[in-house]
């Protein structure tokens, strides 16, 4: 996609969800994000942290680097957290939401 934006995936293991982080392209890890994208049952959803809700950034470049995130988040099998596996741990969790469709989690194969 032709965007400026860095998006991280990652899985929340507070809200059990496998997650977008749209930030800055200048952005430290720590910085707010822009948008954050996700998937309920109800469908994708987008929120902008930091931000009243009708005061939504207006871009087509965030809206190309949103458009980008959901693509990629439909390849995270567990993306949803739904069911969520009974007696994990916190690690095991986000390693779960992680998963992909090509049987790999954060780049290594599953055996």
């Amino acid at each position: 996609m032709n965007h400026p934006f860095t998006i991280q995936y990652s899985g929340n293991v507070e809200a059990c969800r496998a997650e977008a982080r749209i930030l800055r392209p200048s952005a430290q890890p720590a910085d707010t994000p822009l948008a954050v994208v996700y998937e309920t049952s109800q469908g994708f959803i987008v929120s902008y942290p930091g931000t009243a809700p009708a005061a939504r950034p207006a871009s087509p470049e965030l809206d190309a680097a949103i458009a980008e995130a959901r693509a990629e988040l439909l390849h995270y099998i567990n993306r949803k957290g739904e069911p969520r596996p009974a007696g994990i741990t916190r690690a095991g969790l986000s390693l779960w939401l992680m998963e992909r469709d090509d049987e790999t989690v954060m780049g290594i194969a599953l055996e």
